[in-house]
């Protein structure tokens, strides 16, 4: 048997020769640019795997634009079948365990990711041309398998909750905080997967095994990283005034200092244990005005985000207390960062539902893994949103006490410039740029271009979340 290690990498120039393995019986029809992972979860031992992103070729551009269908149906053409979320991490960690496979920590320009484009946009239509070939990236491989990190994300045939098909491993333009083997960015409770339709920059590789998995083997990742914390005793009567009959808990719940915030609750664990507490969910103006105050501040600090003032970009989670400066101007602490927060506001949005049947309701505030894009007061990219059933171990928690009225009240009182409309808390442009009626809006504008016009207004580019309620 011949195995590839860290110490022995497989550098393909030109046209490389098979892959040739002696003395086993159990193996695909056609070995070449497959790799043999010894993992003693398989009741064989191990697991087969593409060394590249289909079409599995050394020197070629990776198909991309592919749906969880796509890569299911190419691998079952190949006589073999798509690797489960176990199969795929282990991988990418290699025998000791390393985050990016290569190694623990972060090594830049070593695999294809944090690409950056002038649109600032993710998904292009014309994604195919960040990529780079398979095996570029000499260094970005694991025992022989490469590319599992960075160029296209790759499609698998679970999630970390037993459900079918998840992405991992990031693309070229992620951040490499998210960009590793950990499968912790497909864990985020704001992580949606659409199954059926093509993602751009989604690719993926196949493995093999002489058995097909059973459910009991694809599922064998579920829920192996969700924790339950049992939380202390609630602490009912720490609370801030956000206004006239309206108070929010100074912590997260269980609302305690010293103590770990209680996490992977459901919306409906959630809500039930603040109505046991004479309480109930914040609503996200609420939650909204206890992070960044009546200034509407980005962050409970101020408009401008500063490293290490609350818990983000954390290797795990912090008791509560731990970041005194993360507090808003209202005196409440870790709206930002710690863990994400459910609220009680729900969005009926279909498109953004992986189940038809589910309930969607908003959450806030990224959590200690989350960068500062996520972990702010407001957000400013994606949609936070998750459906009442989900637990994460990074989602939690806290209470408000007062009627929901209160908060439309808080945000009512203003009026808007000509041409503008109310959106919530705020005003949003009645037209597309320039914002005039009868008048063709201005096309083919980069990200930068329509920040600089927006600014030279008096005003700003909307966020998801003002654009999307106003669209709603």
């Amino acid at each position: 048997m011949i195995y590839y290690s860290m110490l022995t990498p497989i550098i393909y120039l030109g046209c490389p020769e098979p892959i040739q393995y002696q003395n086993r019986i159990d193996q695909p029809a056609d070995t070449k640019h497959m790799v043999f992972i010894e993992d003693d979860k398989h009741r064989q031992g191990g697991f087969w795997i593409d060394a590249f992103e289909f079409p599995n070729r050394p020197n070629q551009v990776p198909q991309a634009n592919t749906s969880f269908p796509d890569a299911v149906q190419h691998c079952a053409d190949s006589g073999k079948r798509l690797c489960t979320a176990q199969e795929w991490r282990r991988a990418c960690r290699g025998a000791f365990e390393n985050r990016y496979g290569y190694g623990s920590s972060f090594e830049p320009n070593r695999c294809h990711t944090e690409t950056t484009i002038s649109s600032g946009h993710s998904s292009m239509m014309n994604a195919r041309e960040y990529l780079v070939e398979s095996g570029q990236k000499q260094h970005c491989q694991t025992d022989g398998v490469f590319d599992l990190i960075g160029n296209l994300e790759e499609w698998v045939l679970d999630d970390w909750q037993g459900r079918t098909a998840s992405l991992e491993g990031g693309a070229w333009y992620t951040f490499h905080t998210y960009a590793d083997c950990s499968g912790n960015y497909s864990r985020q409770p704001d992580y949606r997967t659409p199954l059926s339709s093509p993602v751009f920059s989604a690719g993926f590789r196949c493995c093999w095994t002489p058995e097909t998995p059973t459910p009991a083997d694809i599922a064998a990742d579920a829920n192996s990283r969700l924790s339950f914390t049992s939380a202390d005793e609630y602490n009912a009567t720490n609370e801030r005034q956000l206004t006239e009959n309206l108070w929010m808990d100074m912590f997260e719940y269980p609302n305690k200092l010293g103590s770990k915030p209680h996490i992977g609750v459901s919306w409906v664990q959630a809500n039930t244990l603040c109505i046991e507490a004479g309480k109930r969910l914040c609503t996200v103006e609420e939650w909204e005005l206890g992070c960044g105050g009546p200034d509407g501040w980005n962050f409970p600090y101020g408009q401008s985000y500063i490293q290490d003032m609350c818990s983000v970009l954390q290797d795990s989670s912090n008791v509560i207390g731990t970041f005194w400066a993360c507090q808003s101007p209202l005196g409440v602490q870790d709206m930002v960062g710690s863990v994400w927060e459910w609220t009680s506001t729900s969005m009926d949005a279909t498109v953004l539902k992986t189940d038809p049947n589910n309930t969607l309701y908003e959450i806030r505030g990224g959590s200690w893994y989350t960068d500062e894009r996520k972990s702010t007061c407001t957000p400013t990219a994606g949609y936070p949103v998750t459906d009442l059933n989900s637990k994460h171990e990074d989602l939690g928690f806290r209470c408000c006490r007062g009627t929901h009225q209160q908060a439309a009240l808080i945000t009512a009182t203003h009026s808007c410039p000509t041409n503008m409309v109310t959106n919530g808390s705020g005003c949003i442009d009645q037209y597309e740029y320039p914002n005039i009626q009868d008048e063709t809006p201005l096309a083919d504008t980069t990200f930068t271009q329509a920040i600089q016009a927006c600014k030279e207004l008096g005003k700003h580019l909307c966020t998801s979340a003002e654009w999307y309620m106003a669209c709603s």
